[in-house]
């Protein structure tokens, strides 16, 4: 006996370990998971109550589910809507969006003055621009004269930049050089580029603006003139716009300009030093318009909690957002095994090896548990893609792994909901719109499209909706003490009244209060109008006062205990038939569904908390 007394008890102990869950339907719980999620419940009402609500509260969910709430509008906007938002907050990790939001932001305080040469490769194109760069760099050639022979008209005009306005890689460069540098040759297989700083200047901050535009026209001094003296008597420029404006876009949004565009120079020392509702004294004029401008809003390049998620919006809005979008691919490859098969890099050494596989069928890479085959690879870039012939081979390898970086992206995009730190939000989103369904709209049809519900609670309890005894009255609060002499007279006779109402109808005092307010129904004895304000429950005409108000009530007429209707009763009823809908409907969720508690599972509760 004592050999296999070990092995029982460690099989005794691992029955008990595996049988400690609740079980409803296709749902399980296990009791630590339980304790983790319960424990207030647990320590407010104890194991049994706590537990029966659980039951109750999963078998409601699984009707929800049968009744395919999820595919309600409500619910599927509510859901996508918090989606959306949870995307915003958790697409990134931290370790990748943190840093670049703090430098965009941070960047976005200095405005940096450019010339820049940016120039698509040809294959007709034999220039040497590296060989031009650095003659320009050595001093040799002015840059401006090197734009003028190589780049557009406008090439050779400098203008400002802020984050995300270029290439993530060259504005990196802009913003770390000093005034009269240049950056290093950038030489990729699509383009070549370089750009000198010519100037900087501190940024206004993020601006909200509107402007009002006035054609340059014999009627401008007049127009001028009348704007002016609106905006001067303290109307709003939105309102002023709303009256002025040149288009009816301009004048339906105010003139708002978003985004935080680069001013240009004029507007920029115009607008500098100034606060949010700030309007330019004059217009500006540019070409055949005149424009005032006005500032809407102005937020500091300062992060705050307040401002993250509209600053990184903004940002991923830019040249950083591809940037943000390259750092999560290369992260990605270290959570989950990325591989390259050899048949993958032949392909990418040019379009014709693509056209011309050694084996159709390969797997060409694979990321996690997911793969892909040239077969998936061809169909996806054949729909994206026209004249792919067309395409360097120089820039054939970039095409295919920007592929296999958007396929990654794709992944991890379509599993975002199953992340740890992402799944639980969305379940518990998903458990409150299920419960508000179940109480919100199938309690509520149920019970109006069912009126007998009503019906036989009323027959089945009658005796909770009767009258007490009632008064018919008539009451007349007076704001002005010198009208209750006059009024009180007045609606002694029930006669009177409807003249009397239509006589004070819309009258008020100096202090802009009703003069006179006229109330009539039905009053129960236990009102307070009889217990606290002193008028006796029997027929007469009463004055009394209720806060700095003196009231006149008149008992018309003296009403026994009376049988409420069913009509009357219904909205007294509404809660109590609900409550029963509810109870039934729990029960006939339970009578055809698996409930098991099973018996470890409440001896570790029973052991933990009591009640």
């Amino acid at each position: 006996m004592k050999k296999i007394f070990f092995p029982l008890l460690l099989a005794f102990a691992s029955q008990n370990a595996f049988s400690q869950y609740l079980i409803i339907g296709k749902d399980s719980i296990s009791v630590k998971d339980y304790i983790r999620d319960n424990k207030y419940g647990l320590e407010q009402t104890g194991p049994e109550k706590s537990v029966n609500a659980t039951v109750e509260f999963m078998l409601l969910q699984q009707l929800a589910r049968e009744k395919k709430a999820d595919t309600l509008n409500f619910f599927v906007n509510s859901f996508n809507q918090k989606l959306s938002e949870v995307r915003e907050q958790k697409f990134y990790p931290k370790t990748i969006i943190d840093p670049m939001i703090q430098d965009f932001v941070k960047s976005n305080k200095t405005e940096i003055q450019i010339l820049l040469f940016i120039k698509e490769k040809k294959s007709d194109d034999k220039t040497d621009y590296k060989a031009l760069y650095n003659e320009v760099k050595a001093g040799k050639m002015k840059m401006e004269d090197f734009l003028a022979k190589n780049g557009s008209p406008e090439a050779g005009k400098a203008f400002y930049v802020k984050p995300g306005m270029l290439d993530y890689e060259l504005y990196q460069q802009v913003k770390n050089i000093p005034v009269n540098s240049y950056t290093p040759f950038i030489d990729k297989p699509n383009v070549v580029a370089f750009a000198k700083v010519v100037n900087t200047r501190p940024s206004l901050g993020y601006m909200v603006f509107g402007v009002l535009t006035i054609p340059k026209d014999n009627n401008y001094e007049a127009t001028k003139a009348k704007i002016y003296k609106e905006l001067e008597s303290g109307k709003k420029f939105q309102t002023v716009v709303k009256e002025f404006g040149a288009t009816d876009d301009e004048k339906n949004s105010g003139g708002a300009v978003m985004g935080s565009p680069i001013l240009p120079d004029e507007v920029y020392s115009a607008l500098k030093g100034q606060k949010k509702d700030y309007y330019t004294k004059e217009p500006i004029l540019f070409n055949d318009k005149y424009f005032i401008f006005n500032i809407y809003n102005l937020e500091p390049y300062e992060l705050t909690d307040e401002n993250r998620r509209f600053f990184q919006k903004e940002m991923l809005a830019t040249s950083y957002g591809e940037e943000a979008t390259s750092k999560l691919v290369s992260w990605l490859k270290t959570q989950q095994k990325f591989s390259e098969t050899n048949d993958f890099t032949e392909i990418k050494r040019s379009y014709q090896n693509f056209l011309n596989p050694k084996n159709p069928k390969a797997v060409l890479f694979s990321y996690g548990k997911n793969s892909v085959t040239y077969e998936d690879l061809k169909k996806a870039i054949e729909s994206q893609y026209k004249n792919l012939e067309l395409i360097p081979t120089s820039q054939w390898s970039d095409l295919l792994n920007y592929q296999a970086n958007q396929y990654i992206i794709g992944v991890y995009a379509k599993n975002f909901q199953d992340l740890p730190d992402v799944k639980p939000e969305l379940d518990e989103l998903r458990k409150n719109l299920y419960s508000e369904y179940i109480f919100s709209e199938y309690l509520k049809d149920e019970v109006k499209n069912n009126p007998q519900l009503y019906t036989e609670y009323y027959n089945e309890n009658k005796a909770k909706f009767v009258w007490e005894k009632r008064a018919e009255s008539r009451a007349v609060v007076i704001s002005d003490p010198k009208l209750v002499k006059e009024i009180e007279k007045e609606v002694k006779d029930p006669k009177k009244w409807e003249a009397l109402k239509e006589k004070y109808k819309n009258q008020v005092n100096d202090k802009n209060q009703v003069l006179v307010h006229f109330e009539q129904g039905k009053i129960q004895e236990t009102a307070d109008i009889f217990k606290k304000h002193n008028v006796p429950f029997k027929k007469g005409v009463f004055l009394t006062k209720i806060g700095d108000r003196d009231v006149i009530v008149a008992i018309d007429d003296l009403l026994p205990e009376q049988q409420m209707t069913l009509e009357e009763a219904k909205d007294d009823m509404t809660d109590a038939v609900t409550e029963r809908l509810l109870q039934k409907t729990i029960a006939n969720q339970r009578a055809k569904t698996r409930v098991e508690i099973q018996p470890a599972f409440m001896a570790e509760l029973n052991k933990n908390f009591k009640k």
